[in-house]
């Protein structure tokens, strides 16, 4: 733990040196409610039938959807990002040399900008409460429990992500195609009930899916938690599943850039 904070700790100061851009981010982040509000406002009544069983009122349907839209693109792009940066600046083999476990290097890397997403998400969250979303609050540890899930399974694409970066300097359109594809399919901005059917079976092998619909059956609809245990013993399977691959593949591409010893070139 104490390797973590001090990677987190590390990130956090050298964020901070930008002070006015941090603040402008989180000034972003509240104007941007300004204009989901109107929106959601004026689709409410397209929307409604598609969405009453995750809550009804499209304005916490779309935060909750946005919250979760923040935690899947830091999971999956914020690992290949500090490989990629570490490599290149050659703190990368330095940090292997040391006796801290490889996983705690990893999570130490990718701690603070997971914080920072997970700050946005409750940010946006109170906000919405703020202005008129009844949030049932007394969820949130379950809802934690999901969103936890869901930040494992796309850290697994980050590692295959950060594999192609080891091997190949890039990984390429991986993030992007599995960030968008996911908030495509996923249900981030709408019910996947109201999409084709052929879609919706590519909306059943998103992890994405099985992680809004049941965080906001409890934030918002008021739903018992034996009414979202099937979606959320799926999301633990991807997120096993799915880690246990991307480990293999960055174990591999770790070994293979040793074995190369390209781990100091960019």
């Amino acid at each position: 733990m104490h390797s973590i904070r001090a990677l987190i700790r590390a990130a956090f100061l050298s964020a901070a040196s930008y002070r006015l851009g941090l603040a402008l981010s989180f000034v972003a982040l509240l104007a941007s409610v300004v204009p989901i509000y109107f929106i959601s406002g004026a689709l409410q009544p397209v929307v409604a039938d598609s969405i009453r069983p995750e809550g009804g009122a499209y304005f916490g349907f779309l935060l909750v959807g946005i919250g979760a839209s923040y935690l899947l693109a830091t999971a999956a792009g914020a690992l290949p990002s500090a490989v990629g940066g570490s490599v290149g600046s050659g703190t990368f083999e330095a940090l292997l040399v040391t006796r801290t476990p490889l996983p705690v290097i990893l999570t130490g890397m990718i701690g603070y900008p997971l914080l920072m997403a997970v700050t946005r998400a409750l940010l946006l969250l109170a906000v919405g409460a703020a202005i008129g979303v009844d949030v049932a609050w007394h969820m949130l540890p379950a809802v934690a429990v999901i969103a936890l899930l869901l930040v494992a399974a796309y850290v697994a694409f980050g590692l295959v992500a950060a594999s192609l970066v080891l091997v190949f300097r890039t990984s390429g359109p991986l993030i992007t195609a599995v960030t968008t594809g996911s908030m495509l399919l996923g249900g981030a901005y709408y019910s996947t009930t109201v999409i084709p059917s052929w879609l919706q079976d590519l909306s059943a092998l998103v992890p994405l899916t099985y992680a809004v619909r049941p965080a906001r059956m409890l934030l918002l609809g008021g739903s018992p938690l034996g009414e979202v245990a099937s979606d959320v013993a799926t999301l633990a399977l991807f997120a096993v599943t799915l880690l246990a691959a991307g480990t293999l593949a960055f174990t591999a591409a770790l070994r293979h850039a040793r074995r190369a010893g390209t781990l100091a070139q960019y």
